[in-house]
This record gives structure tokens, C-alpha cells and sequence, in this order.
């Protein structure tokens, strides 16, 4: 219990700005709090402990349906292990690698209509996921480009908004809806 509350006070101040800052509402002060020690914390000492046994890279997918809080999580994550475990962490989002508007408008011509609208299985490029995995483990690690995805044009913005990856990351969040499903079998 020493360790959760030091690392409450070590973290409770930048926990704050970061609701405030996404404008997280409807729950009080104290039930922020039991949040923090009683969810955000424990998580974030399991995780601390799986990078340990591991000793390398730890990727953790973090999944789930649209506005179900996945960003604010890997936002607090990432402020726990860092602030307090003073780990390197990157987080990113599935939504980064859809495939650029052009890219969904040639399949949806060619395929499906619905690869038009972002979001439809086959509208990632899973190429562009499978390079961030390669980049990130490389042994002579390079700082590195991701896209950055804009929901506002429904297409990536220009690559000088992109994100830059400058330190090989401990520990890499992945969140979005479906990451680590395994696809259907045929029968």
C-alpha cells in the first residue's frame, strides 16, 4: 500500500491536468481518485512487472468500441509509468494507420463502397502497422515518422504533423476497436 501511495502523490497532479485538459466530467474528486489508486495504479504496477520479466519492448493492446475511454486510459498509462516508473512509453492509435482517403476511394470502387468510410476491416494499412513493429525493435534504433490521422478530413494530415518517434519506447500502447482480434474461421 507504501508503494500506491507514493506513487499517487507522485503522479495525482499531472492525473488532474490530464482530465481537466480531455474534459473529463461526471464524477466527482473522490471518485477520481479511488479511480486512480484503485484501477490506474494497480494496472500500472502489472505492467511495470510484465516489462521487468520481460526485459525487452512490451507492446499491450488496448481494445474497445468507439467513446468506451481507450485514449483517456492509455493517457493516464502512460502518465502513471512514466511520471512514477520512469519508463520510456509511447502510445498510438490504430486510427493513425487507416489507409489515406485516395487509397479507400480506389477500393471502394474497385471492391466495396463501405471502403470508402474509415473504420470497415481492410481500411488499415496493415503494411505501415507491420513497419512501426520493425522500427520500434530495431537493434539501431533511428528516430522515426508515424502518420497521424485526421478525423476532421477523413485522411492523414501532411507528414510535417506527423508523430516523431525519437527514443526507442519500453513500452508501446496500441489502442483501438478490434486490436488483438484474431479473424473468424471460415467454417
Amino acid at each position: 500500500m507504501r508503494l500506491v501511495n507514493e506513487c499517487f502523490d507522485s503522479v495525482k497532479k499531472d492525473y488532474f491536468k490530464f482530465l481537466n485538459k480531455e474534459k473529463i466530467s461526471g464524477k466527482s474528486k473522490a471518485e477520481k481518485i479511488k479511480s486512480l489508486k484503485k484501477v490506474y495504479i494497480p494496472i500500472s504496477f502489472w505492467i511495470e512487472n510484465k516489462y521487468k520479466k520481460k526485459d525487452k519492448i512490451l507492446f499491450l493492446g488496448l481494445c474497445g468500441g468507439q467513446g468506451s475511454g481507450k485514449t483517456t486510459i492509455a493517457g493516464i498509462l502512460k502518465i502513471i509509468l512514466k511520471k512514477f516508473f520512469k519508463r520510456e512509453i509511447y502510445v498510438s492509435s490504430i486510427d493513425d494507420f487507416y489507409k489515406t482517403l485516395k487509397d479507400r476511394d480506389k477500393i471502394s470502387s474497385s471492391i466495396h463502397p463501405l471502403f470508402k468510410t474509415r473504420g470497415v476491416p481492410g481500411t488499415h494499412d496493415t503494411n505501415l502497422i507491420k513497419k512501426f513493429f520493425i522500427y520500434i525493435r530495431k537493434k539501431n534504433f533511428r528516430k522515426f515518422k508515424i502518420p497521424k490521422f485526421d478525423k476532421s478530413t477523413n485522411d492523414r494530415f501532411k507528414k510535417k504533423y506527423w508523430h516523431i518517434i525519437n527514443k526507442r519506447p519500453e513500452i508501446v500502447i496500441l489502442e483501438g476497436w478490434c486490436v488483438g482480434a484474431k479473424p473468424q474461421s471460415n467454417s
